[in-house]
């Protein structure tokens, strides 16, 4: 594991991209573990609060004192969240293809 992983480097544009990853595995994760969530609660809004959770505790770890801090805070999470929307509408998407997709014919 690469020691300078850090709440604070869920900041840079590749950060935001593996916390993007991390929420929509998280959310497929609790979707399959508790199929009462799965019927219950969008994919979306899942996705959209534990980024939300996340980046709250980036905003700590990075001790935001200013608010042009918070604003740079605000904007990862924006861009996290809109990524694991996008993701998770991207699989939804697949899935139902997938399930209606007809077999080639022989």
């Amino acid at each position: 594991m690469d020691p300078n992983v850090s709440l604070a480097s869920l900041l840079t544009p590749g950060g935001i991209i593996i916390a993007g990853l991390v929420v929509t595995t998280l959310v497929q994760t609790l979707k399959g573990v508790f199929p009462a969530v799965d019927a219950r609660v969008s994919g979306a809004l899942l996705a959209f609060i534990a980024s939300a959770i996340l980046y709250v505790f980036v905003g700590l770890a990075t001790s935001v004192a200013t608010l042009d801090a918070g604003f740079v805070v605000f904007m990862a999470w924006l861009a996290c969240a809109s990524a694991a929307v996008g993701i998770k509408a991207s699989v939804d998407h697949a899935m139902v293809q997938s399930s209606t997709a007809k077999p080639p014919r022989a």
